[in-house]
């Protein structure tokens, strides 16, 4: 399973950026096989420490195959600016928010939000309708009284 694809890298960064990332001097555009290496070493990385605290292929739900998307992408984009054109701090900074994360999952502070496994009940969804009591401690117990 591949968390990020080329097109998600250019709707992140913007053409500009991966074109100038990504830029082969000898065919005069984009290289995407350099791409492919970068998304692929930012996958890899990702799943050295999710193999931790998960089972690969992760089987994340909508919100974590954004979140896995995003982290695929700032990776591979630090991966593929190793040239100091085109490295500029956004991109070192989104890099290391990335690895920030990734340790946090892997020593269990932060997760990936994951599908229910099959068979597993449905977690409770509190009614819209269900009555909220709230109230100040009680004045008058047992052991108040009898201090009295």
């Amino acid at each position: 399973m591949s968390y990020a694809t080329e097109n998600d890298l250019i709707r992140k960064w913007g053409a500009a950026q991966v074109d100038l990332a990504a830029f082969d001097d000898a065919t005069q555009a984009r290289d995407a096989l350099r791409i492919a290496a970068a998304l692929a070493a930012g996958e890899a990385m990702m799943n050295g420490y999710f193999g931790k605290r998960y089972a690969l292929p992760i089987d994340a739900a909508p919100d974590g195959v954004i979140l896995l998307r995003n982290l695929c992408c700032d990776l591979a984009m630090g991966e593929l600016s190793n040239t100091p054109g085109s490295r500029n701090d956004i991109v070192k900074e989104a890099v290391e928010a990335a690895r920030k994360f990734l340790s946090d999952v892997a020593l269990g502070r932060a997760d990936v939000p994951q599908n229910p496994p099959p068979g597993s009940p449905a977690p409770a969804i509190p009614s819209p309708n269900e009555a909220i009591v709230a109230a100040n401690d009680r004045t008058f117990t047992r052991n108040r009284l009898r201090t009295m």
